[in-house]
């Protein structure tokens, strides 16, 4: 009994002992866990009160400061996406400005739309290809063609599609491309576009060009000059080239636009230009920068490297044709100054060609230039070339 009752009071001092250790373990754990989250409260009270800049946080509280903003901006009803992509954590985090976060917060939105976009039609294509399969196995065990038609066979059916307007549309550019009919497209700006989401509208542009060719009898062949081969640009062409979404009916070139063409017959278009474009010059080949607007805060970059190498540039004559609502930007995108291009090359009138331009950018349209003063006389007159042949 003695040993019992010893045994019994010895468990009971190491359970005593046991329970103690055990408690202050969770009071040590439960102060650390409450001291770490009033720091974190701290450092965030400190920045949501703009007494700390964004630029003085660490990465990790950026991390969990964008986490917050994402939050916060989807129960606004703002368009973000639902998960930040591994590659795009580092720009985020290096971007101070909350307008430009919130700009890369809506293209990563699109994207993910898109992408879901891209899902729901490969698997309605699979629906429609096993609903085909199965009707097709209905019609041969019932002893009738094997057709996607309701009951008739038909030889143009071959005759559509996208095969044959891709075959139609590069056939139409190749023909242009043997006559020498070139439109140089300068894609030596890269720089220029260091966020992923101006690459991704560069291309989308460049890919625009020949959205609706159909429409022109004799379309200028597109060459991209000064195109790195391992730049941004070429590494979205190949992203979309792996997802079979990339157009490929042009050519790339790393050599620039004064070594493919001779200088003298070069056309810089360039929205800076003080010399307007009063035709199209059949015999000249005209270049179009490779820039987003949105990306070069409105620098004439063009105009400033065509005087630099030293060859002629003009503008469109937009103001004489239209005028432009009262927030509505004057730059126009690369395939909407393609599109004009090619109906001057057709013999439209420049009115006409301005019908490229949406309408939510104009106001009014006039189908006759409006002239100032003794203006009419300087239309068409290029910038001070020096004579090459005099250097």
């Amino acid at each position: 009994m003695m040993f019992q009752s010893l045994s019994a009071g010895i468990n009971l001092i190491v359970r005593r002992h046991a329970l103690s250790y055990h408690h202050r373990y969770l009071a040590d754990h439960i102060s650390s866990k409450s001291s770490s989250t009033t720091d974190t409260n701290e450092w965030l009270w400190e920045y949501l009160r703009h007494r700390q800049s964004y630029q003085s946080l660490n990465d990790e509280q950026k991390r969990q400061v964008i986490l917050l903003e994402i939050q916060t901006l989807r129960e606004s009803g703002e368009r973000v996406p639902d998960s930040i992509p591994d590659e795009y954590w580092s720009e985020l985090i290096s971007s101070p400005l909350l307008n430009n976060r919130k700009s890369t917060y809506n293209y990563l939105f699109v994207r993910e739309i898109s992408k879901r976009k891209r899902v729901a039609e490969k698997a309605a294509l699979q629906e429609r290809r096993m609903t085909s399969a199965t009707r097709h196995a209905d019609l041969a065990a019932a002893g009738l063609p094997v057709t996607n038609y309701p009951g008739y066979h038909s030889m143009f059916r071959q005759l559509t599609g996208g095969q044959t307007d891709r075959w139609i549309r590069d056939n139409k550019l190749m023909v242009q491309a043997r006559l020498g009919e070139h439109l140089l497209v300068d894609c030596g700006f890269e720089v220029e576009h260091a966020r992923s989401k101006y690459v991704s509208k560069l291309v989308d542009q460049i890919e625009f060009f020949f959205a609706n060719i159909q429409r022109y009898h004799s379309p200028s062949f597109v060459t991209l000059c000064n195109f790195a081969t391992d730049g941004q640009i070429q590494k979205e062409f190949a992203r979309r080239h792996s997802q079979n979404r990339a157009v490929s009916c042009f050519e790339t070139t790393e050599a620039s636009y004064l070594d493919l063409v001779d200088p003298q017959k070069l056309i810089y278009l360039s929205p800076h230009s003080q010399y307007e474009m009063s035709e199209y010059d059949h015999n000249a080949v005209y270049i179009i920068g490779a820039i987003v607007d949105g990306s070069v805060g409105g620098r004439p970059l063009t105009l400033a490297k065509a005087k630099r190498d030293n060859i002629k540039h003009q503008r469109l004559p937009l103001e004489r044709y239209l005028k432009f609502g009262g927030n509505a930007s004057r730059t126009l995108s690369l395939d909407k100054i393609y599109f004009i291009l090619m109906a001057l090359k057709h013999g439209q009138s420049w009115s006409e060609a301005f019908q490229a331009i949406p309408d939510r950018k104009v106001a009014e349209r006039f189908n006759q230039p409006r002239l100032g003063k003794n203006e009419s006389e300087r239309w068409g007159k290029y910038a001070g070339i020096r004579n090459r042949t005099d250097q």
